[in-house]
């Protein structure tokens, strides 16, 4: 009986973050993608203006009036939303800027698959676990880790 528990195992999800140690390489790259990001949105917003234009025109057309003031509030909506992700945005790009170098900056999260079977501890194996990385490097790897 006590060879059967031993031999028991289950695989189980866990949430792994990852840090990168900021260097001016790291802090170029974030602040490039965050501007992609906002490039983006607005070509997004500029779209979704022109459609709705489109909209509105068609709908003027065909004479669905009573319509048209509920897709202009569902687009200034969405712009209003766009606007407000834009400002946020922008406010990351300052503060990835001004990105101390050599301190770390969380950049998400994936997840992990830990073993697990009798005899372990739990709130060991399903811990806080990080991949520390400098320009793409793995450099450390925190929390319960499985050796091979």
């Amino acid at each position: 009986m006590d060879d059967k528990k031993k031999s028991k195992s289950v695989t189980l999800k866990r949430t792994v973050t990852i840090k990168a140690i900021v260097t001016e390489d790291f802090r170029k790259y974030l602040v490039y993608e965050l501007q992609n990001s906002i490039k983006s949105l607005d070509e997004k917003l500029q779209q979704m203006e022109i459609q709705g234009k489109q909209l509105v025109e068609m709908m003027t057309k065909q004479g669905a009036l009573d319509q048209i003031s509920s897709i202009k509030q569902q687009i200034e909506l969405e712009r209003v939303q766009q606007k407000s992700a834009k400002d946020e945005l922008t406010k990351r790009v300052d503060e990835a800027q001004s990105l101390p170098i050599d301190s770390e900056f969380v950049q998400g999260t994936i997840d992990g698959f830990v073993s697990i079977k009798p005899g372990d501890n739990l709130y060991q194996k399903l811990g806080a676990m990080e991949i520390i990385i400098k320009d793409g490097i793995i450099q450390d790897i925190t929390g319960d880790v499985e050796e091979k």
